[in-house]
């Protein structure tokens, strides 16, 4: 960005500007088979732009888009689609973030590639350690045999009180053909420390529609800023 004159290039003084000083920051971190990658935006006073990143790399690409677009664009980045996905039998599950970590023990220890045989362990697994009966015992199983991935988008932007900044956040789960899962409990944004195996796990069964208004519930209002955006 500096140029040999120790000068931002004109060409990227709007990014600039917007990474050193962000009215609006949102960030994407998407954990899935490939590991993490992180994406998200920045919004400037004259400039928005998202940025995506790609697995064992540190650096992004930043490509400059106009906030109208933006949900559109936040949306495209965490691969949101209509799967068409049915309400299941049990809509919402709720139980502990230990139970969640022993079902992936279990698959992780399943070592076979016969679907069913994977999902008696599984099932059998998660009926030892309690807490869930039928049909969110059934349920639940199939949401962790059918875990693509999930995704973690954080806003944050400084308050209108000059009081710090204010955060928000959602997590889902991209559950394949079952769709896609709001986590509700543990809610974001999450403090370091803060969940524990006996910390509350609930999942909401989300139509796309409504997966897409979270994402733009995130996003503040102009009365929510420390001053107008600029657009």
């Amino acid at each position: 960005m500096i140029n040999d004159d120790d000068a931002v290039v004109p060409e990227l003084a709007d990014l600039a500007d917007a990474l050193a000083v962000p009215v609006v920051f949102v960030g994407i971190e998407m954990t899935g088979g490939q590991g993490m990658t992180n994406h998200g935006a920045v919004i400037g006073n004259d400039a928005c732009y998202v940025y995506e990143g790609w697995p064992g790399e540190l650096e992004s690409e930043y490509v400059r888009t106009d906030l109208s677009t933006l949900v559109w664009s936040l949306a495209r980045a965490v691969g949101l689609r209509d799967r068409g996905a049915k309400p299941p039998a049990a809509t919402t599950i709720t139980t502990t973030v230990g139970l969640m970590d022993a079902g992936f023990v279990a698959l992780a220890a399943a070592n076979t590639d016969d679907v069913e045989e994977t999902a008696e362990r599984l099932r059998a697994a998660l009926a030892a350690e309690g807490g869930l009966a039928d049909p969110e015992l059934t349920v639940f199983t199939h949401l962790l045999l059918q875990l693509n991935g999930n995704w973690r988008m954080t806003a944050a932007w400084n308050n209108r009180e000059g009081r710090g900044a204010d955060i928000r956040g959602i997590t889902v789960f991209d559950c394949g053909p079952l769709g896609y899962w709001l986590r509700e409990r543990p809610a974001e944004p999450i403090m370091p420390g803060a969940v524990t195996p006996d910390s509350e796990l609930r999942l909401v069964f989300s139509e796309t529609p409504r997966v897409w208004e979270l994402i733009t519930e995130l996003l503040p209002s102009l009365d929510q800023l420390p001053a107008p955006a600029g657009r």
